[in-house]
């Protein structure tokens, strides 16, 4: 079996979906059936693909290989947006995919509540905002009432499901009040104590049910390459204390996807490739070393996918960091020697700035991927024979 784990080495925005649509498209060229695994965070994730034919698509549930024909797994560390699922379910139909979906019953499920619950919250800090993109992943992690895996929602009935909504709502309320939030506007209230709320959740609920079949944790076992496709980057990483607060609650490096396949029972042949684009980004607040203007970057660049938002603001840039950019990839990729997994990195965007490696930095790794491009087709592979 093949295995790729795709990491972004930075804050986020490196090129992940193109990478793994790349690998995935290598995959199909061999006639192999390939698997992509979602691992770490949720639906606030914003992978790009586009194909040579013209297809342009941000991915957030599910996995970047879904144009190649690749199947998408949510393990039990992924959480599941049922809103988003069925949103996204239907634009990838419209565009004539229909992906095959595979979940673990343990996986974390995200309600309307988190959401609004995460934006009020993140309006409210005003200046001193935390660069949530307001998708409720947190609140769905630390939430206390009613935190039950996606196997609980899907088989209970409705009645069921309305009352655990209702005593989520009553959290909110006592949630907003504790953070201090003594009163909220009459547009948010609408919303919370519509009851239209709770029965479109549900709706989104039973579509995502209808399209969805449950499985453990050797699925994987049914496929000839596998992708591990991390939501995030290695500096927004929940144990980055360097970066606290600002931080994505997941792990967004190497650990889920060893702790996955450490459990393989098939022979399988393991690649960790770190991507980068050829300059730093950011969206959101926080810790951003050598941050600079677009323009000494490339002021003629244009991001289509991280546009301004009222959660996160607009993209930030900063120059490259070779010394620590190689220190977190090596301290990450420490844990996967064991498994004898061969080290990659991948340069994206160098159509927009150039940055020139060093030749000590470049030996680091068995082989270097290289993309001038959005698609695939951009994409250069080099082999490091000293390795």
């Amino acid at each position: 079996m093949v295995v790729k784990v795709v990491i972004g080495a930075n804050a986020g925005d490196e090129g992940k979906g193109l990478m793994t649509d790349y690998f995935c498209h290598q995959s199909a060229l061999r006639g192999d059936k390939c698997l992509v695994v979602l691992h770490n965070g949720g639906a606030q994730r914003g992978h790009t693909v586009s194909t040579p034919d013209g297809k342009r698509h941000v991915f957030h549930h599910f996995g970047s290989g879904t144009f190649t024909g690749a199947d998408t797994y949510f393990s039990e560390d992924f959480i599941l947006n049922p809103m988003v699922f069925r949103q996204e379910w239907e634009e990838l139909k419209k565009i004539g995919f229909e992906p095959k979906v595979y979940v673990n019953c343990d996986c974390k499920v995200t309600t309307p509540f988190d959401m609004i619950l995460n934006q009020i919250i993140e309006e409210a800090r005003g200046d001193t905002k935390h660069g949530s993109c307001g998708m409720g992943i947190h609140e769905t992690i630390v939430r206390d009432v009613c935190n039950y895996s996606y196997g609980m929602w899907c088989y209970c009935s409705n009645i069921t499901r309305r009352n655990y909504l209702k005593k989520i709502q009553g959290y909110l309320i006592r949630k907003l009040t504790n953070s201090g939030i003594e009163e909220i506007s009459n547009e948010w209230a609408n919303i919370i104590y519509s009851d239209a709320l709770i029965e479109n959740f549900i709706s989104d609920l039973e579509f995502m049910n209808k399209h969805v079949s449950f499985r453990l944790r050797d699925s994987h076992e049914n496929y000839n390459c596998v992708v591990f496709e991390n939501g995030q980057g290695l500096l927004l990483d929940q144990n980055n204390m360097e970066y606290y607060p600002h931080l994505t609650p997941s792990n967004t490096g190497i650990k889920n996807p060893i702790d996955i396949i450490s459990s393989m029972r098939c022979k399988h042949e393991v690649e960790v490739c770190y991507v980068t684009r050829t300059y730093l980004t950011r969206h959101g607040a926080g810790r951003l070393d050598g941050e600079c203007d677009k323009a000494e970057i490339n002021p003629e660049m244009q991001d289509l996918t991280n546009i301004p938002n009222l959660h996160q603001g607009t993209l930030r840039y900063a120059k490259l960091d070779e010394e620590s950019l190689e220190k977190r990839i090596l301290k990450d990729f420490e844990t996967a020697r064991q498994y004898g997994a061969k080290i990659s990195l991948a340069v994206t965007h160098k159509n927009e700035y150039d940055h020139v490696f060093s030749n000590e930095f470049k030996n680091s790794f068995d082989c270097i991927y290289c993309s001038d491009g959005e698609t695939r087709e951009s994409v250069r592979s080099m082999r490091n024979e000293s390795n």
